[in-house]
């Protein structure tokens, strides 16, 4: 069975889509393709969809492991495939949903990454380097010159990415592309949603306040805290987390914070619409202010088509 896949930047309504999707076929179940929804027990500002958001459609591949907790692509990419295989033997149409490229290409793709174990000593080192703005730039600098094409698949402002990147040079050598082989690749068909840029900036800037106008990121946050969850742990999992630990500490405002977390969330979303466009074989819809429904029909014609050509 084909796999439908939903993809785009964040906070245009991929979820509620593929949803709507999900009830028109019946027979259908989500994989989660996004890599902050994978954290356990962070649900507020990683936007994990809620049971009543799912309206009693099946999500796959959410919380699969604690903050702080080392999970890589590779360990993704085993669940999903074991997943898919489930959903395709019960005859369960498979919906992949998310904003995380790299995961999706692994998955349809057929991207084999490399498998290389960490170093706990020289990893904690370049934490420790990558802990400043500083030291972060002076580890890109040395990805950058081991693999000047690294910057194409690596966000080398995130710490955990650029270390890992150095991890496997450390393993494989250069460039990275060599250290990923392939496998089967899975035959999809990809629906990117989009919005207008002023929707789209509305749409980031509504969910932003919520987070901390509610209150339910502190709380959540604080919560996490007293579970033992360390202020770094929480601070890697995803926008917002930083911000909220900020109004704990009392250095800035609830509505300060919402701000904080709407620009980083654009830029974010920035770097997702680049990833995404690069790929011509998505089909791209563009949402407006309304309900996603009317979209449905476009997603499900675009799925038989494939299926019909056999691509």
């Amino acid at each position: 069975m084909r796999l439908l896949a939903v993809v785009g930047p964040t906070a245009t309504g991929k979820t509620p889509l593929a949803v709507a999707v999900a009830e028109r076929l019946g027979a259908a179940e989500l994989l989660n393709a996004d890599s902050r929804q994978v954290i356990r027990g962070l649900h507020v500002a990683t936007c994990a969809p809620t049971p009543a958001e799912l309206r009693g459609v099946a999500c796959h591949l959410l919380a699969l492991h604690d903050p702080g907790e080392p999970f890589s692509v590779a360990g993704w990419l085993d669940a999903a495939r074991a997943v898919l295989s489930d959903l395709r033997d019960g005859g369960v149409q498979p919906i992949l949903v998310g904003g995380t490229g790299l995961y999706v290409s692994a998955l349809v793709d057929g991207l084999d990454l490399a498998r290389v174990p960490a170093d706990p000593a020289r990893r904690a080192e370049r934490s420790a380097v990558a802990a400043t703005a500083e030291g972060l730039a002076q580890l890109a600098a040395e990805l950058s010159a081991r693999d000047p094409d690294a910057a194409e698949s690596v966000d080398l402002r995130n710490p955990r990415r650029v270390i890992r990147a150095l991890e496997i040079l450390d393993a494989r050598g250069a460039p990275l592309r060599n250290a990923r082989g392939r496998s089967q690749a899975t035959p999809a068909t990809l629906i990117g949603l989009d919005a207008p840029r002023e929707l789209h900036e509305a749409l980031i800037e509504r969910r932003s306040r919520g987070m901390l106008e509610t209150g339910a990121l502190v709380e959540e946050v604080h919560s996490a805290l007293g579970r033992g969850v360390t202020r770094g742990a929480l601070e890697s999992a995803g926008i917002g987390y930083r911000e909220a630990l900020a109004v704990l500490d009392g250095t800035v405002t609830t509505e300060q914070a919402a701000a904080l977390v709407a620009q980083r969330t654009r830029r974010y979303a920035k770097a997702q619409r680049t990833w995404f466009r690069r790929d011509r074989r998505i089909r791209w819809l563009q949402r407006g202010e309304g309900p996603l429904e009317p979209l449905v029909d476009e997603v499900l014609d675009a799925l038989r088509e494939d299926a019909r050509a056999g691509q």
